[in-house]
């Protein structure tokens, strides 16, 4: 079977009203639209990758504006507010997602003479090897992050973990919360969304990862 699968930009009204249009030299009404790019399966929308900004439209002659050039600022609050005043880049899902698999290949090598090992360890961790292993994933991300800034992937891809509100690095009960959550499966696909790309593991530890 074809799967055709790619990205689909998608405009949503969420506001309409009057306005003078520049353009038609009258008054016309307008569709306040939020702009979004979506992961698509055989053409359909499923996913949201991210949000394009927003538009506004006059209904007559379909030309685009910004809406803040046309409505004040008690008609109208930007849905990508939250990011619009940061003053650096916020690392994509994309770029997180290779630094992730780039740790995964890390921790899987070092899996060998940890499985050796294993052998040496008291009874009680006899086909318990799991817990073993997620020890040692946890230490991982917080032994990284605290003593070098970041893991491998992400000095690798260029990326860096900040505090959400302060631009500084992270505390080391920040890192705790953020290598405990992080072993929690698909939990941290919200990255995808939210205009902060934010994981799970963000929101709890109040973090946001960033391009260096």
């Amino acid at each position: 079977m074809l799967i055709i699968f790619g990205t689909k930009n998608v405009s949503t009204i969420i506001k309409k009203g009057h306005f003078d249009c520049p353009r038609c030299n009258t008054q016309r009404i307008y569709n306040l639209n939020k702009n979004s790019q979506f992961f698509s399966l055989f053409f359909i929308p499923i996913i949201t990758l991210q949000n394009n900004g927003d538009s506004l439209s006059c209904s007559i002659c379909k030309t685009d504006f910004f809406p803040n050039t046309i409505l004040s600022s008690d008609e109208y609050i930007s849905t990508t507010k939250d990011i619009d005043d940061l003053d650096f880049a916020i690392a994509s899902p994309v770029k997180r997602l290779f630094a992730f698999v780039l740790d995964l290949i890390f921790l899987i090598i070092l899996n060998f003479p940890l499985a050796y090992l294993a052998n040496y360890l008291p009874k009680y961790f006899d086909n318990k090897f799991v817990l073993v292993f997620l020890t040692v994933w946890i230490f991982y991300f917080f032994i990284m992050e605290v003593l070098f800034k970041g893991t491998i992937g992400k000095k690798i891809i260029g990326i860096e973990t900040i505090t959400e509100t302060e631009n500084k690095s992270i505390s080391v009960t920040q890192n705790l919360i953020r290598s405990i959550v992080k072993i929690i499966p698909f939990i941290n696909m919200a990255l995808l969304f939210n205009n902060k790309k934010k994981g799970c593991h963000d929101f709890i530890a109040k973090t946001i990862v960033k391009e260096k």
